[in-house]
């Protein structure tokens, strides 16, 4: 009789041995694959933060350029009788920054140099993390602005996704040996 019980011991414990070491496999991956997740995820909110830097510049040069020329405008005096100069609309208060971008502006944010200059930074930011193009294990990076510009629109957002193959090292166990991962970011900036 007890012959019997030492073999069923040793089959329980090597049958518990076994998915002890399938838990910890699964376990060990599962961490490091959502710290590789939270990798791309920085870097894609660095990408999309660098876009931003070139929107606000942009917007920055337009609001002094839009304050320069108003405040360079020199009035004088008409003489009574005569026909009074053209009317001058109100300027908005120095420090409301929005209110001194117009249509015209805001049309130029999404224009095609300036999509151009919002893409460009962010790959170069994310060629900066090492999750560029040039990283053979990054299979895509997903870069979308706003290509019209619409009136309604209080916001400009950049959304940035990079797609990155992962090799799980365990994952031979499952017959899947590598996998996808996609970080995710939309930045924003108002223009109203």
């Amino acid at each position: 009789m007890k012959r019997a019980e030492s073999g069923q011991v040793i089959v329980i414990v090597a049958v518990l041995l076994i998915v002890t070491l399938l838990f910890l496999a699964v376990i060990i991956d599962g961490a490091r694959l959502m710290v590789e997740h939270q990798e791309l995820k920085r870097a894609a909110d660095a990408a999309g933060k660098a876009g931003l830097i070139v929107i606000g510049d942009q917007m920055v040069t337009q609001v002094v350029s839009a304050q320069t020329a108003a405040a360079s405008i020199t009035l004088t005096a008409t003489s009574a009788g005569s026909t009074p100069g053209p009317t001058l609309t109100p300027t908005p208060e120095s420090d409301d920054f929005y209110a001194w971008l117009n249509d015209e502006h805001r049309k130029t944010l999404v224009a095609p140099p300036m999509q151009t200059l919002v893409a460009t930074q962010a790959l170069n930011s994310a060629e900066e993390n090492g999750l560029g193009l040039s990283n053979p294990a990054v299979t895509g990076i997903d870069i979308t602005y706003p290509d019209q510009y619409l009136p309604e629109d209080q916001i400009l957002q950049v959304d940035i996704k990079i797609h990155r193959i992962v090799a799980i090292i365990f994952g031979g166990l499952f017959d899947l040996e590598e996998g996808g991962l996609t970080g995710n970011s939309k930045q924003s900036i108002p223009q109203r």
